[in-house]
């Protein structure tokens, strides 16, 4: 690592230490050999207000959701402001270890953003931009707004195979199907009953156990999923609640003042048990994922390729990826595989002096009260950081080289679309 070096002072020492765990986890013995090379990260857009039909349940006894600041599914202030916060953090770690000036422009070329189609990951990857080099003019790539990507959408834009029924016995086999995963959550299911307004003798589905029951099947034509029951009412009405948290709206406007840190964990994990339907399973994460991770391969395969890659996504492309790569992530605050708002599932290479080009993996991402505060993150003051080991790397974390990662990302049986 190009920045672990003796310092001229005790404090300068500490911060060299705090940067090796902060980058990664990079092992001690190839702190001397291996410097940063080139960073690809997958970030989710930052705060944003409800999509449209996103909540499926309301207050039990009829109290009104709060006021958005902004229309439908659009980046907040706040949101921007997040994801700025996180951008000028990644400058710092990446020119402290030497990949960037720290100031200034970086080189023409040596910076890619590309964001999905919607407003809120485009205004986001702005949003990254500008904060990582201000007064630079870096710009968003993207297709027209609202279009289908089919970096991103891949099997709603045709462009590869999908057979229903093989994606539907994939989820069963992963999974036990909607009633297994709701009833090893039946914990956060009667914390999202009392977050509702449930009390004794109320007789909303929400508030009755017995009902929490779910299918997942195939519409009438046999190619998309079809799923109702807790998963599919709890998961969006959860995340409507976590993004008003996460805004900053005032404690009687969260969940009608029923909100605690308690309930953003066992919301988290109502809302992530969508993608244990709709992202993770093996057939649909190899479909979802197909074509980012092969132009994620590429990039990292390109000598010439820009020195920061930055994909600007949603929550599914995030949990696709990680499990085309075996892997778990889990960040403070949020439920296990559940993808934090405004943060980044991270990939870095680094080469030793041989020139041989070895691959880390991890994923960063603000705790709920940094991004509701809109803490400042600096080297001292780092948001969460979890170093990830891909099944491919098992062998040797500390050593993984990087074909053993593309390879990974390559390797699909997807077929073609339509």
């Amino acid at each position: 690592m190009r920045h672990a070096m003796t310092m001229p002072a005790r404090t300068g020492w500490r911060h060299r230490v705090a940067l090796l765990s902060l980058v990664l986890a990079m092992p001690v013995h190839a702190a001397n050999d291996l410097r940063l090379d080139q960073v690809v990260m997958v970030y989710r857009h930052g705060v944003r207000s409800p999509l449209p039909g996103e909540i499926q349940v309301d207050d039990v006894h009829g109290a009104a959701w709060p006021a958005w600041p902004v229309p439908p599914s659009i980046l907040t202030p706040h949101g921007r402001e997040g994801v700025m916060a996180m951008a000028r953090y990644d400058r710092a770690w990446m020119a402290d270890a030497g990949l960037f000036p720290r100031d200034g422009c970086p080189a023409a070329g040596s910076v890619s953003i590309w964001a999905n189609t919607d407003q809120r990951t485009i205004a986001s990857g702005q949003a990254y931009g500008d904060a990582f080099a201000p007064g630079c003019g870096l710009t968003v790539g993207h297709r027209p707004q609202d279009s289908t990507d089919p970096l991103f959408n891949p099997v709603a834009a045709g462009a590869v195979g999908w057979d229903g029924r093989a994606a539907l016995s994939s989820i069963r086999q992963a999974t036990g199907g909607p009633d297994a995963l709701t009833d090893r959550h039946r914990e956060a299911m009667t914390t999202f009953a009392r977050v509702m307004g449930c009390k004794p003798g109320d007789t909303p589905p929400v508030c009755q156990p017995a009902t929490w029951k779910g299918h997942l099947g195939l519409s009438d034509d046999g190619k998309s999923l079809t799923l109702d029951g807790p998963i599919a009412v709890t998961s969006g009405t959860a995340e409507a609640i976590l993004m008003a948290y996460l805004q900053g709206m005032p404690p009687d406007q969260i969940a009608w003042g029923r909100f605690d840190p308690a309930a953003f964990r066992a919301l988290s994990q109502l809302h992530a048990l969508l993608f244990d339907v709709h992202a993770r399973p093996a057939y649909v994460a190899e479909r979802v994922a197909a074509l980012l991770g092969k132009r994620i391969a590429t990039l990292l395969d390109d000598p010439n390729g820009p020195r920061l890659a930055v994909f600007v996504g949603s929550d599914n492309h995030i949990v696709a990826l990680a499990s085309r790569l075996g892997i778990h992530f889990q960040l403070p605050g949020y439920a296990k595989d559940d993808p934090p708002v405004g943060g980044a599932f991270v990939i870095t290479v680094w080469r030793s002096g041989d020139g041989k080009r070895y691959v880390r993996t991890a994923y960063e991402a603000q705790a709920p009260d940094q991004l509701r505060q809109l803490q400042v993150l600096d080297l001292a003051h780092s948001p969460g950081r979890q170093a990830l080991v891909p099944e491919a790397c098992r062998a040797d974390p500390s050593r993984c080289e990087l074909g053993t990662l593309t390879e990974t990302l390559r390797r699909s049986n997807v077929g073609a679309g339509p």
